[in-house]
């Protein structure tokens, strides 16, 4: 089959509907599948914030959903609050986000584009440096650019993430440049009077960044869009959809597949889309007949997704020359770094350095990156077409690329190893300046050469793991002289015995050559004799005397002979004693100074080993006191657990009173003996349920009033006093006598002329005033507060008129000479000199609680909708809004009047601080009704309509709060004048009292004691005895483990069990 087909691979006419490892461009919308739907949120968030993050995990499709998601929909016209008419400037921070941004920004401008470089780069000087100049940089920038008042401008930062992931914090500019450029963002969302608005896509693990940007932070809180993860339908319509658009088939094995090797990894989607660009382009080029569809032969030509990518990068690594794969693998090298054993991560970094490490030029550098960017490959951003610079930051365009390309791993162990035998360099080189290690000698010394002419450091490699790259080279080179130096005394020591040995042989073989001379000079002697014996005959007087002549000379020739041999060897012993004496005194020489250098080691030995001893002796002590730590610690944990079980067991334990306030009661000498929590919730509700069923005092409810709840609760702390008010129109006060509270009805319905509902009460500073609000029924557009005078208690209340609807949340000057108090729904806050109301706020948020501070200068509103509003009193009720929830119920100043806490819908307490939410502290399932502190500032009650009452330590939020657990709604709560009592009113249906000789039930407030010694110390005095050994072993643990002690002090030890059973109580 004939086809024509393209430089990439692909049937010309069939374009590949698949972007790979790139995001999808908003040109190629009609390829977006999958995420469909998902547009309208972000647009809505936008249109009310004019600002939204889009923030997932790496590889989840963010930019995407940008660009073919939502723009298109935004230049249709169908953000309804804006104009139709946009214009979007796409930006990246990259190493520089200003000037990135001004370049962003000039290409939305005709006459730019068709300028020359020089003049665009004064274009681009100019707005950078207009950027620069303020805060309201962009908004100046956009304003002097726009062409026409009906243009809105949307500035999308995609890979936000680069802010953070390319900032220098070492370099103070870097650092500024960030902060200005989030300021320029922010300001521009800000300023109303010209249409900006701003977009950002994030990764999600860098959301924490973002806390120290407090603008930015509030903004992302407001308006962010958390990419949801697609479905395996959303999936299979991203890998059907294209393969539609483009005229092909695929078949569902394929898909399958596809989807099963998927998985649920969003960070998996860049590499299926890569390998789906692939299947494409195989399948173009080589399927069998027209209309064959796209099958599970073609993906596995193409390496499945667990190959794909790798095979693709070696392609692009095959078609270098050898010197451009050296600086190919240099600087993949550059751009990543290993973490652990099998962990990679990015390290983007900029094109100079690169070329610096390989030691070549930026051109070099930049042929190798073009081979890995080109269209269809996308392995290297910046992306294809953008131009490269020197400060260009050079990253990979994904980290499945380091996971899955086998050569690059390879690569980034071989780094890896280089680095630690650096720093392992670079350590001793630190070591040995300061006196605390010697040169490296092998096999290590031949280990760091070897690395050396392996990876050809250089001085910006190094510098990139440890400064100190000159010092630890010239170490590395000093430790190479000196083992150098060290071999060629050895090699002279070798050469000077050499020497001895030659010496030697020659005055050996010099006599062999004597004796041999000797021998043929005696033989030829021996000829002449025989000779001369001949001619003797003739002669032989004259013969003998001749030859006892020849016999004389002979016997003088010999010895003169043998004198001078004498003399030739005494002068060559001589002059080798004197060569040996030389050698003896170079070898004694070397041997001296090689005994200095060792006798200097043996001494820093000595010192190290000494210190060495030091730190062991240390290290022992420490560790023999960490091991003292841990046994204490353990037994503390154990007997601290045991109280917490002790203290839940105690409560099943009802049917005998004795024994479940013993059993209380130890819990909490574990407790306190043992540094446990001293407000623990367990062993408080132990101790308080022992009590409840005693019938003590402290844990008796109130009971006064009737037809509804104590709706609200006041203490004053000059008094010994408690007030209380109801929806039955009652106002109790409440004074301590006789071990309990006693009522004392201020008004009920028979002192009353007219049906009243009271729902909040306040007393004056001096104590003198109650004031009392809630509903008259009869006409709630005419309601009123009363004014009750303390020091003649039976007189009439004085009606204050000017309110409307329930008037709640009274609270008096610090002077008080007046009030405050919400009315009219929450929608008016009014203020009254105790004659009159006025209007002082009006609020189109429904304001739900109310508080003042306690030196008056400020006003406190928790509204419906999740704000928090304050005014300031003294500033003509000037006001700071604050978004802390969906939506507000309670609100309250802690005692330093600066913190305020709040209470929302869902039951989550937040602390708030100069408008900033600084603690968050849940618990609470359901709405917060009430929040108050005690009059010392320690204890915080919350009131919840989970049916609890939570007691926080203010002064220790890091443990938890003590639970009260009641069986309905808690409407308000306050403390005894003394804070020894925490009391609640309560809402119920379920539990009622019946007065004696009556029928009617009445509503209670539940008295819970806060003061946890005499708490434990009134069980002692109700038991009157101590735990039985029997039942020490089964409510405590065996003997061994827990050693019996006296529970109670001042009764004797172990006795008999005595037999106790429940009374009759409440």
């Amino acid at each position: 089959m004939s086809q024509m087909v393209d430089e990439h691979g692909t049937l010309v006419g069939t374009a590949n509907p698949f972007p790979g490892l790139r995001p999808f461009k908003i040109e190629e919308s009609h390829l977006f599948f999958g995420r469909e739907g998902q547009s309208d949120e972000v647009l809505l968030k936008l249109s009310k914030s004019r600002f939204v993050g889009v923030i997932g995990p790496s590889g989840s499709g963010k930019s995407s959903f940008i660009y073919c998601g939502v723009l298109p929909i935004l230049y249709g016209g169908f953000l309804t609050d804006a104009s139709p008419n946009w214009e979007v400037v796409v930006t990246r921070p990259g190493a520089g986000p200003i000037d990135n941004l001004a370049e962003s920004l000039l290409k939305t401008v005709k006459d730019y584009n068709a300028a020359d470089v020089e003049d665009k780069k004064i274009k681009r000087t100019i707005v950078s440096t207009l950027l620069r100049s303020s805060s309201l940089g962009l908004v100046e920038a956009i304003q002097q650019s726009r062409r026409k008042e009906d243009i809105n401008y949307l500035i999308l930062v995609d890979q936000f993430e680069e802010l953070f992931r390319f900032k220098d914090s070492t370099d103070p500019n870097s650092v500024n440049e960030s902060l200005a450029f989030i300021n320029l963002l922010m300001e521009a969302v800000n300023y109303e009077d010209a249409p900006i608005y701003v977009a950002i896509t994030m990764r999600s693990d860098f959301i924490g960044e973002c806390a120290q940007f407090p603008e930015l932070t509030r903004k992302i809180n407001d308006s962010h869009y958390l990419i949801p993860q697609m479905t395996r339908d959303q999936k299979r319509r991203a890998i059907e959809g294209p393969v539609a658009v483009g005229n092909a088939k695929i078949t569902p094995r394929l898909t399958q597949q596809l989807l099963n090797d998927l998985g649920d990894n969003p960070d998996q989607l860049p590499i299926l889309q890569h390998a789906l660009m692939r299947t494409w382009s195989y399948w173009a080029k080589y399927r069998d007949y027209d209309g064959e569809p796209v099958d599970l032969k073609h993906y596995e030509a193409i390496g499945t997704m667990s190959e794909a990518l790798s095979m693709h990068a070696n392609e692009a690594y095959d078609e270098l020359d050898e010197e451009q794969q050296r600086i190919c693998e240099i600087l993949f090298k550059a751009i990543t770094e290993k973490r652990g054993e099998n962990f990679g991560i990015r390290r983007p970094t900029r094109l100079n350095e690169i070329a610096s490490i390989a030691d070549v030029s930026e051109a070099d550098v930049v042929g190798v990156i073009e081979k890995f960017r080109e269209p269809g490959r996308s392995l290297l951003t910046p992306a294809y077409g953008i131009e490269l610079s020197s400060k260009s930051m050079i990253d990979i365009s994904h980290e499945s690329l380091m996971r899955i390309w086998v050569r690059l791993k390879n690569w980034v162990d071989d780094e890896s190893e280089a680095v630690q035998m650096y720093l392992r360099l670079a350590e001793a080189a630190g070591q040995y300046q300061v006196g605390k290690a010697g040169l490296w000698r092998p096999p290590d010394l031949q280990l760091a050469l070897n690395w050396q002419a392996k990876h050809k450091p250089t001085l910006v490699w190094g510098q990139r793991y440890h400064p100190a790259f000159e010092r630890t080279m010239i170490f590395l080179e000093y430790s190479k002289k000196e083992f150098d130096t060290e071999q060629r005394i050895k090699e002279l020591e070798a050469k000077r015995k050499l020497q001895r040995a030659r010496v030697t042989a020659i005055v050996f073989g010099t006599l062999a050559g004597i004796a041999l001379i000797a021998f043929v000079y005696a033989f030829v002697q021996q000829a002449e004799a025989k000779r001369q014996a001949e001619l003797a005959f003739a002669n032989e007087a004259k013969a003998v005397d001749a030859q006892k002549v020849a016999e004389t000379e002979r016997d003088n020739a010999r010895k003169a002979q043998e004198a001078a041999e004498k003399a030739r060897i005494a002068a060559e012993a001589a002059k080798e004693a004197e060569a040996e004496q030389r050698a003896e005194a170079e070898k004694r020489r070397v041997q001296a100074e090689l005994a200095e250098a060792e006798a200097k080691k043996q001494r820093a030995a000595a010192l190290r080993n000494e210190q060495l001893a030091k730190d062991k002796e240390k290290e022992a002590v420490a560790n023999a006191e960490r091991a003292d730590r841990n046994a204490e610690r353990a037994e503390r944990e154990k007997y601290l657990a045991a109280a917490k079980a002790m203290a839940i067991k105690s409560k099943e334990l009802g049917n005998d009173l004795a024994l479940e306030g013993l059993v209380a009661q130890q819990a909490y000498a574990f407790n306190k003996k043992y540094g446990g929590y001293e407000y623990n919730s367990d062993v408080y509700s132990g101790l308080y349920t022992a009590l409840k069923n005693w019938d003590e005092p402290l844990t008796r409810s109130l009971e006064a009033h009737k037809n509804g709840a104590a709706r609200a609760l006041e203490t004053h702390g000059k008094g010994n006093h408690i007030y209380s008010g109801g929806s039955d129109g009652r106002i109790i006060r409440w004074n301590y006598a006789n071990n309990g509270w006693v009522a004392e009805i201020l008004v009920d319905e028979t002192k009353r002329t007219e049906p009243y509902l009271v729902y909040t009460l306040d007393t004056s500073p001096d104590g003198n005033w109650l004031a009392a609000g809630g509903l008259y029924p009869t006409n709630r557009n005419a309601n009123y507060a009363e004014l009750y005078d303390l020091q003649n208690p039976t007189a009439p209340a004085k009606k204050i008129p000017g309110f409307k609807s329930d008037i709640e949340n009274i609270h008096f000057t610090p002077d008080g000479k007046g009030f405050y108090a919400r009315d009219n729904s929450g929608h008016s806050i009014k203020y009254s000199d105790l004659t009159s109301a006025k209007e002082v706020i009006t609020s189109e948020e429904k304001i739900v609680s109310l508080d003042l501070n306690e030196n008056g200068t400020l006003l406190a509103g928790a509204g419906d909708d999740g704000n928090l509003y304050v005014w300031d009193v003294n500033k003509n009720f000037a006001v700071t809004k604050t978004k802390v929830s969906n939506g507000l119920t309670a609100v309250c100043f802690a005692p330093d009047g600066r913190q305020i806490i709040t209470g929302s819908r869902n039951g989550l307490i937040r602390i708030i601080n100069n408008g900033i939410i600084i603690r968050d502290l849940p618990g609470h399932s359901s709405e917060i009704e009430d929040i108050k502190f005690n009059h010392s500032g320690k204890f915080m009650a919350s009131a919840s309509k989970d049916l609890t009452v939570r007691l926080w330590n203010f002064r220790n939020l890091n443990e938890q709060p003590i639970k009260v657990s009641d069986h309905d709604w808690v409407w308000s709560v306050t403390f005894s004048p003394d804070d020894s009592q925490l009391f609640a009113g309560i809402h119920s249906t379920q539990e009622t009292v019946t007065l004696a000789g009556a029928n009617q039930t009445n509503q209670t407030i539940h008295a819970y004691p806060t003061d946890f010694n005499g708490m434990a110390s009134l069980l002692c005095d109700k038991v009157k005895r101590n735990l039985t050994e029997e039942e020490w072993i089964i409510y405590v643990g065996n003997l061994e483990d827990y050693p019996w002690q006296k529970t109670c002090e001042n009764y004797p030890g172990i006795e008999a069990r005595a037999n106790n059973t429940k009374k009759a109580g409440k």
